[in-house]
This record gives C-alpha cells, sequence and structure tokens, in this order.
C-alpha cells in the first residue's frame, strides 16, 4: 500500500510504541515483511517469521517485545508493542483516512413522505428510503440500497450497493452493510400440512435489531423473527454469505466467518468465533468465548470457553486424536481380524 510519507519517530509516538532505530527514516509504504521494500513498514505477529527479520527489505518492522528479544544481528528498525497486528491495523486506519465528502440526496433516488434524515447524510442514485423510515446522523446509503418502511438506521452507519434493510428492522451506529447483503428477509417457517402433503407458510412478523459497531459482509442474510427480534449484539462481525436464521441471538463481540449457517433460534454468547463453512442447529446454545472450527456441524449445546470440531463437532483435542486415527482404520480393522483368528486358534477345543 502506498502512502504520504511518515517520518519512524512519528509512527513510534502514534503507537505508543519503542523505536529501535532511526526516527528520522521516513516510511512511505505498508507491506508484508516478504514484499516489502526499502521505506516500506511490516509487521511480524508469529515467531516463525522471526528469520525474516534478517532477509526483509523494509525499513522498519513492528514486533512485539518476545520477537525483538529472540533476534540478534543486523536488520530493520524494529518498532516494539504488544501487539504488532493490531498496532499495524491501526496504522493502516490512520493512512488510509479521508474526509467524508456530504453529496446529500441524488435526485435519481427515491424517498418516501415521512422519512427523516438527519444530518450530512448521503442518499445514492436508485437508493430507496420507505415512509416513516429513520435515517441518523451523517449516514451513507450507496447506489441502489433499500430502507424498508419504518426501518431505523443508526448515526455514521455505511449501507452498501443493493443492500437491502426490509420494514421495521432495526441497525445502530456505526455499523458497515456491505454489497447485496440482505436483513430482515422473512424467516424459514412453515408448519406442514398434514391434509395437503404441502408447507403452510408462517407469517413473520417480528424484525431485526443489530446493535452499534456490528458488520455485515457482502450477500449475508438475516432473517427476521416469527415474532419478537433476532438480535446481533454490539461489536460482532459476520464475514461474506453468512446466513443467520429467524430468531436467533447472537452475543456482543462474536466472529462468524465465511459460509456459516446459524439456525432459527439458536443463542450464541458473547465473544464466539464460529469458522468458514460451520453450521449451527436451532434451539441450541453456545457459551461465551466458544471456539467452533471450520465446516463443524453443531448438534448440541457447546459450553463456554469449548472448543470444538467435525461433525458432529467435539472436543477439539479429541477430534483431532480421532482424526489421526481415522486414515489408519482399514490397517487396524486387518490387525483386528489377525488378533481374532489367532485368539480362536488357542480357544482349547471341546470333547
Amino acid at each position: 500500500m502506498s502512502l504520504s510519507s511518515m517520518p519512524l519517530g512519528e509512527i513510534a509516538e502514534l503507537l505508543s510504541a519503542e523505536l529501535r532505530g532511526d526516527p528520522e527514516t521516513e516510511i512511505r509504504s505498508l507491506s508484508t515483511i516478504h514484499e516489502a521494500g526499502p521505506g516500506a513498514i511490516a509487521f511480524i505477529s508469529n515467531r516463525k517469521y522471526i528469520p525474516a527479520l534478517g532477509t526483509t527489505r523494509a525499513s522498519a518492522v513492528l514486533v512485539s517485545p518476545a520477537v525483538a528479544a529472540a533476534h540478534t544481528g543486523e536488520g530493520p528498525a524494529l518498532v516494539v508493542l504488544d501487539d504488532p497486528y493490531m498496532g499495524f491495523a491501526l496504522l493502516l486506519t490512520h493512512w488510509s483516512y479521508e474526509p467524508r465528502e456530504v453529496r446529500g440526496v441524488d435526485p435519481r433516488a427515491i424517498v418516501e413522505e415521512g422519512a427523516r434524515l438527519g444530518a450530512a447524510v448521503n442518499v445514492g442514485a436508485g437508493a430507496f428510503v420507505g415512509a416513516g423510515a429513520v435515517l441518523g446522523d451523517r449516514v451513507d446509503l450507496y447506489p441502489g440500497a433499500y430502507v424498508g418502511a419504518g426501518a431505523k438506521i443508526g448515526d455514521d452507519t455505511v449501507l452498501g450497493p443493493n443492500c437491502v434493510v426490509h420494514h421495521g428492522c432495526e441497525v445502530g451506529a456505526r455499523c458497515a452493510i456491505y454489497a447485496g447483503a440482505v436483513v430482515g428477509s422473512d424467516g424459514f417457517g412453515f408448519a406442514p400440512n398434514l391434509r395437503t402433503g404441502l408447507h403452510q407458510k408462517i407469517p413473520q412478523i417480528g424484525n431485526v435489531v443489530i446493535e452499534d459497531d456490528v458488520e455485515v459482509g457482502a450477500n449475508c442474510t438475516i432473517d427476521r423473527a416469527v415474532l419478537g427480534e433476532t438480535r446481533i449484539g454490539q461489536g460482532t462481525k459476520l464475514d461474506n454469505q453468512v446466513q443467520v436464521g429467524h430468531n436467533a441471538q447472537l452475543g456482543r463481540g462474536c466472529f462468524i466467518v465465511a459460509q456459516v449457517g446459524i439456525s432459527g433460534t439458536t443463542v450464541i454468547g458473547d465473544g464466539v468465533t464460529i469458522a468458514g463453512q460451520s453450521g449451527v442447529a436451532g434451539h441450541i446454545k453456545v457459551g461465551d468465548g466458544a471456539v467452533i472450527g471450520a465446516q463443524a456441524g453443531v448438534h448440541n449445546d457447546i459450553p463456554s470457553g469449548a472448543r470444538v470440531i467435525g461433525s458432529p463437532a467435539i472436543d477439539g483435542g479429541l477430534a483431532k486424536r480421532a482424526m489421526a486415527v481415522f486414515p489408519k482404520l482399514p490397517q487396524l480393522k486387518r490387525r483386528v481380524r489377525e488378533l481374532e483368528r489367532r485368539l480362536d486358534r488357542l480357544e482349547p477345543q471341546g470333547d
């Protein structure tokens, strides 16, 4: 990433970090440790990359105290702080900042009568704001975004191109909902009709509540509740193509990776991580701080702090031991049969 120039001493001050190097060194770009060239700053958050400090062409590297202590010999200047990855994120945020431009409501947008728009709102071409909807201050609606009747959007929230917030749903402040995401589509609720053999739709008359500081990735779908609400807790981050079923409750600070499916009425605690392509069945609880591994299938309650993988998901350590045995099952089966034959030969014969 190419940046305007900034002295290394100012970077260390910005990050409240210790500098081991020349504070006048000019930094002009951010890069990875392997791709960096002169004038670039990189970071190391994993000890296995320590050898790269001896070969990188970067002018400076963000490192932890442990990495700094392990590195001996020549190399780039070191910016030492407890969390280099977070430092790199803060540096990216600082350098990528651009003042927000206020453009107002595009004449090609539709804002229905009775909608209320806060100060410095942007509504792009082809966007729609329904009757009774409320947009807070500094809300950005990209072209094609849809806000249904009576929906509420908090201050400083951004709705990307062609995303949808259906009627009556609520989105908090400082949220980002990316292109193609749908908030408040009907939940998948049907009752089997024993007379016809078909399924009768159950009206979905609840809503979705998204708390402050949530990010919803591209093409996610968050279903409205049958009754009450589907809720996404403060600071939770949803990657692309995540499905959240009706009446699900996600806690604060969760991290939900791409293509995860969360069934209806599931309760996810605070700080839960769910890795890619995992599925969580309905009507279960996942405790605070639990970690669900990639492609896991969760069918039962998960206690707080547990780490599970597999389908059905089981304790991570046990699952890894089982996975190590699985490729050996044909060989083990042959050995068991051979042992059974030996035992048969050793059994005493009747008179």
